[in-house]
């Protein structure tokens, strides 16, 4: 989805994918059926920030590698992490608003490695050893 958007000149094609895939999530976690905290709204509001810095992280991945399967890996990886590691380690509805994958320590830190990742200017790849044709501002970098 995200070189479509970038080919397609929309702007700020990260953050619009971000947007995007917090509000797929966000029918489960007001339902309370995923990632859903004492209060549905709070952690809807804290997944998504989450979310959305874990697009700019998950965006570099795929654009620096011309791949998808970083990103697959990465996301995978972070599922693993945040649902097998996390939440067995957490006890239920006390401490969720604070480590759970709508916690409050979950998105200060994506949003701290989000803003180490866009720091830098690399090429982006539509596929591995294909630029990506359209670029922003005139340049092939993210």
């Amino acid at each position: 989805m995200l070189t479509r958007l970038i080919e397609a000149r929309i702007p700020n094609p990260i953050l619009v994918s971000g947007l995007i895939w917090a509000a797929w999530h966000l029918p489960l976690i007001l339902g309370g059926v995923y990632a859903s905290g004492q209060h549905s709204v709070m952690s809807a509001a804290f997944f998504s920030v989450a979310i959305i810095a874990q697009a700019y992280v998950f965006a570099r991945l795929r654009l620096t590698s011309g791949s998808v399967w970083p990103a697959i890996v990465g996301h995978a990886a972070w599922n693993a992490t945040i649902q097998g590691v996390f939440d067995f380690s957490t006890v239920p509805n006390s401490s969720a608003i604070w480590v759970g994958e709508s916690g409050i320590l979950v998105a200060v830190t994506s949003c701290g490695l989000a803003w180490l990742v866009v720091r830098g200017k690399r090429q982006r790849q539509r596929a591995p050893g294909v630029p990506l044709d359209v670029a922003v501002n005139g340049t092939n970098t993210i």
